[in-house]
């Protein structure tokens, strides 16, 4: 089995996952998932900081607005 690297690009439609320009850390309407996202790409976090980071602001957002289960009927 033999493996070719793409050397063309690839569609921006194939991937907009990607951003092709993320936000300035500093910038108002970034938000902290995307300033964590930043700094991962840029190395300047490791990706366990990255998850405890992450987990940090998932147990916070449960803090401060724990989910309502309605009630069964």
């Amino acid at each position: 089995m033999a493996v070719w690297s793409r050397n063309i690009a690839e569609p921006a439609a194939a991937r907009p996952w990607r951003p092709e320009r993320l936000p300035p850390p500093g910038e108002a309407s970034a938000s902290v998932e995307g300033v964590l996202a930043a700094q991962l790409e840029a190395g300047d976090i490791t990706h366990e900081q990255y998850v405890l980071a992450m987990e940090r602001l998932a147990a916070r957002d449960e803090f401060r607005h724990p989910l309502e289960v309605p009630p069964d009927r």
